[in-house]
């Protein structure tokens, strides 16, 4: 993922004595992908440009994410009522004021200089930003923690469990390699996430500099802290774990009050007025919060209620802190003594450092309570306080392992015990409802490609992330292989012998991805094969097709429909799957990670059956870990979303090819790079 040099993470790192490091003057070396190299002297400087930097790429996109965080939606721009009232009723909003309230100076003076910031960029280039953005302004430091839990709160994990976001889809690989397997003898680390393509989703790459410290890495938009990332002596990346940590209880209601245990009690009731915008008239909204044991009541009827628990309503754990006590780690020590405050409320930890140590851990807040995975899978209908969370399990407690014996750790959001193999822990090991035991075609093909990799340089690493290969095709080609083609009429016929010809890789020049894609929605996802996934052969299992009969009328339709949409069954795959973002168009390759496709990108219609991607591979990154840390990226959509930004698409090409940019992490490579240079004078 990445190499020596910098750390996806937040800005600075403070005590460190790093003489050669010798930043310049205050100032940011903009390349010419749109990427600042920002040195700064003191951390409020450095925070300060990146605020400055994130508006000047994403102006227009961060206003509109604050004032969404504020859950003014509806009065600023009449849209979105509901996720305002939703911010406000469930206690999202109120948690993220506890929350800044409670942070340590260090982080809140984090924020402030970040928002100052954005805010002087904006005073000083007012024609940067649409106008009806600009009333979000001046920004403020709660501000940015409002959007933090909106995103991390609300996006990742209410509304994956009440069922409110568009095709929420969790997503991201990630790989750690021992120097064992590689050809230097260096451990290299990989850093794959898979978000949206628009919105809150997006990523933002930076390289923060200071006498201190030397960090490279990305963050979400609207976020001052890098979230991915690695320094000179260590590096991690993080992918969406099986963590189950927003649950949704039914309520027994009598007389306004709800039942636990053998008692009723009142809910603790507050209520806060929005405004409602339809066209030019407004409108007082008032939003009840009703709050139980059981957690926040999301709707109620006749003498029952649904409440949600989620974790963090009392603001006391501290996402910014966590990763940037991530970033300023310059050990395997610091960073576990980093992971023990357990801030971030999710993702998996994949790490690399340069003493040739990899770490695997289950991180995020995982909730002590009774029962299994399947009982909390579903409304728990409940009166009984046995069935209320016992705080979370501490950083010692979850999933985690150093310096497997195979030499390498994956993740492609499978739950932890398939992350190595031999496996280094086991469910047994872990309280049942801790995460579900399973392993998908997506983290299958990721294992195995990297299980028997040795002699590994960083180009060769890079070649295996982007394999296209679909495993779910490759585990029943050899059973298509036994349908009766004399029984089929000439068209299905003519699929079968695509498919046996094809190699199962999702190409841009590929003819059978686009057809293989059809016949796998007509088989369904369920009860396709003879023999189930199995813990103890995991990367073989499922095999063995159930009922041909149901695959070859399969292969009929899916033919049919095929030839209906698309007139012939050879159709590229590249000229139905398209790479759009601004004014760039290409061919695409990769597909559904549900198909077993490491490269893993989803695609949404477009009309005239074809599709173009909106989700999948977003940041990609490559780290060797050597005397000189070196690194290779891509930020797939690039690194700006303002209209008229160069960097909109720019990269677009390079995915399309599957290559990835030299990160330029020396002084000497920015300047023969150099697209724009700006002192902070400037900027003031």
């Amino acid at each position: 993922m990445y190499k020596k040099l910098l750390l996806f993470v937040v800005p600075i790192f403070l005590g460190i004595d790093f003489p050669n490091i010798k930043p310049p003057t205050d100032e940011i070396l903009w390349d010419k992908w749109g990427i600042p190299h920002i040195y700064a002297s003191t951390d409020d400087n450095l925070y300060y440009m990146m605020g400055w930097a994130q508006m000047h790429n994403h102006g227009n996109l961060i206003l509109k994410l604050y004032g969404e965080g504020r859950a003014k939606s509806s009065e600023y721009w009449s849209e979105d009522i509901g996720r305002d009232k939703l911010l406000h009723q469930l206690g999202v909003l109120n948690a993220s004021q506890k929350a800044y309230a409670l942070l340590p100076q260090k982080e809140k003076q984090v924020l402030i200089s970040f928002a100052k910031g954005i805010n002087t960029y904006a005073e000083q280039n007012p024609n940067e930003l649409e106008e009806k953005y600009k009333v979000v302004l001046p920004v403020k430091p709660e501000d940015i923690l409002q959007h933090t839990f909106r995103v991390f709160y609300l996006e990742f994990l209410i509304n994956r469990n009440i069922s409110k976001a568009n095709k929420w889809t969790a997503g991201s690989n990630g790989w750690a390699i021992r120097g064992s397997k590689t050809t230097s003898g260096n451990s290299m680390l990989m850093a794959n996430p898979h978000l949206n393509w628009d919105d809150f989703w997006l990523f933002f790459e930076a390289h923060l500099i200071t006498e201190t410290n030397d960090l490279y890495g990305t963050t979400l938009v609207g976020l001052p802290t890098i979230g991915i990332g690695f320094n000179k002596n260590l590096g991690w990346t993080h992918t969406v774990n099986t963590l189950d940590n927003v649950d949704l209880y039914e309520l027994t209601l009598q007389n306004g009050q709800y039942q636990l245990d053998n008692e009723f009690h009142d809910f603790t009731i507050d209520s806060v007025q929005i405004i409602e915008k339809t066209g030019s008239e407004k409108k007082a909204t008032t939003v009840l919060r009703k709050q139980s044991a059981f957690g926040m009541v999301y709707k109620e009827e006749g003498n029952k209620a649904i409440a949600i628990k989620w974790p963090n309503t009392d603001g006391k754990l501290n996402i910014i802190g966590q990763w940037l006590a991530m970033g300023e780690s310059q050990s395997l020590e610091q960073f576990q003594e980093a992971l023990a405050m357990n801030g971030l409320p999710l993702f998996n930890v994949i790490y690399s450092d340069k003493e040739n140590n990899i770490l695997y851990h289950f991180g995020g807040n995982a909730p002590k309570k009774n029962g299994d995975w399947g009982k909390w899978q579903n409304i728990v209908a409940s009166t009984s306080s046995d069935d209320l969370w016992q705080g979370y399990y501490s950083s010692e407690e979850v999933p985690t392992y150093l310096n497997p014996e195979s030499g390498w750790i994956q993740n492609a959001n499978d739950p932890p015990y398939t992350s190595t193999f031999p496996a280094a822990i086991r469910p047994d090991d872990y309280p049942s409802h801790m995460a579900p035991n399973a392993m998908g075609f997506r983290p299958q093909r990721s294992a195995l490609l990297i299980k028997d990799a040795m002699n590994l340089n960083l180009d060769q690493l890079i070649a295996l992330k982007h394999d296209t290969k679909s495993e779910y095709f490759l585990r029943i080609k050899e059973d298509l292989r036994n349908i009766n083609s004399m029984e089929l009429d000439s068209l299905t016929k003519e699929a079968l012998e695509i498919l046996l010809s094809w190699n199962g890789a999702f190409e841009a020049n590929s003819t059978g991805p686009v057809l293989f894609g059809m016949l796998a929605k007509e088989l369904g996802s369920k009860g396709v094969f003879a023999e189930e996934w199995d813990l103890n052969d995991p990367l073989n299992t499922p095999r063995k097709l159930k009922d041909l009969s149901h695959v070859t009328s399969s292969l009929q339709i899916a033919a049919e429909k095929h030839q209906q949409i698309y007139g012939s069954l050879a159709v590229s795959y590249g000229d139905v799957y398209r790479l759009e973002v601004g004014n760039h168009s290409f061919a695409a390759n990769g597909g559904a990670g549900s198909l077993g496709i490491f490269r893993t990108m989803n695609y949404s219609p477009k009309g005239n059956g074809q599709f173009f991607a909106t989700h999948g591979e977003t940041y990609v990154c490559a780290t060797e870990f050597g005397k000189e840390v070196t690194a290779k990226a891509l930020m797939s959509y690039g690194n700006a979303t303002q209209a008229h930004s160069p960097h909109v698409g720019d990269q677009l090409e390079l995915f399309s090819k599957k290559q990835l940019r030299k990160v330029l992490l020396q002084r000497e490579d920015q300047l023969q790079n150099l697209e724009k240079r700006e002192q902070l004078s400037q900027m003031q």
